[in-house]
């Protein structure tokens, strides 16, 4: 069976699919790939694009006549969210220009949530968010991925840590991106789900063997950031991701049946 399959560029995605994709383990399906920046991968998964897609958590709620979200795959945990920084370190209420990495993401929802949309948001991809602070033309950005582990090497402040709060707030795991299924396959789901651990599995004891394939994707291509970025997003919520159902209804206002 062909499937289409879309995740992102980023080291756990490459990490978590690295052994499907590249055929280090034994899988039922052909898989079709395709890497991009996770705002181009919400507007496929809005304009029902692919088979498999990783989406910001904030997509869900928009996409779920076409989707559901697959219990293995997801970016979930504490200490990993969305962070604000800036050249300044200034009061967020005092900015004007923001830029964030997409309308449709976690980060962005998570912003609005705490601090409204009374601001001047330019969309930028998720990397060149800190170029645009330096640059001054924006006075602040959300930053994901790997921007949080290296924010401080290029001079910025951290405003605030958007993914603390929301720990604080509903006292659950940051929720970041969802791998959704197509309501057309969804009898594979149970088997996909299957490989996927055993993809992430293979991954934890043979790192070596997809390595090159996280690199050649990576934006930021110092091992020992590739190598935080994968132990911060990929935990026992990237197996399973039941545990934090109940919360993750609250914040999507949805029931458990999206989850398969």
């Amino acid at each position: 069976m062909k499937i289409d399959i879309a995740i992102s560029t980023c080291p756990n995605d490459t990490y978590i699919f690295g052994a499907i994709l590249n055929k280090l383990i034994t899988v039922e399906h052909v898989f079709t790939p395709y890497l991009d920046d996770v705002q181009v991968l919400n507007r496929l998964a809005i304009n029902n694009k692919a088979d498999i897609i990783k989406v910001s958590y904030g997509v869900v709620p928009d996409i779920l006549d076409n989707y559901k979200v697959l219990k293995a795959g997801s970016a979930l945990g504490f200490g990993c969210g969305p962070l604000v920084v800036s050249k300044n370190n200034k009061p967020i209420k005092s900015l004007k220009r923001i830029a964030i990495p997409g309308v449709n993401t976690s980060a962005f929802r998570f912003f609005k949530m705490f601090f409204g949309d009374k601001f001047h948001f330019v969309q930028l991809r998720f990397d060149m968010i800190m170029p645009a602070i330096l640059s001054g033309e924006v006075d602040a950005g959300v930053v994901i991925h790997e921007g949080r582990f290296v924010f401080k090497e290029l001079g910025l402040h951290k405003l605030c840590d958007l993914g603390a709060m929301y720990e604080e707030k509903f006292n659950s795991p940051i929720p970041l991106g969802a791998i959704v299924i197509s309501n057309s396959i969804l009898d594979q789901a149970e088997k996909i789900n299957f490989r996927i651990r055993k993809s992430i599995e293979f991954a934890d004891t043979n790192y070596k063997e997809v390595l090159p394939f996280i690199k050649e994707h990576a934006m930021e291509m110092e091992e020992d950031v590739i190598r935080k970025h994968i132990d911060l997003y990929v935990n026992e919520f990237t197996y399973d991701l039941t545990p934090a159902i109940p919360a993750l209804c609250k914040f999507l206002d949805c029931d458990e049946t999206i989850f398969v």
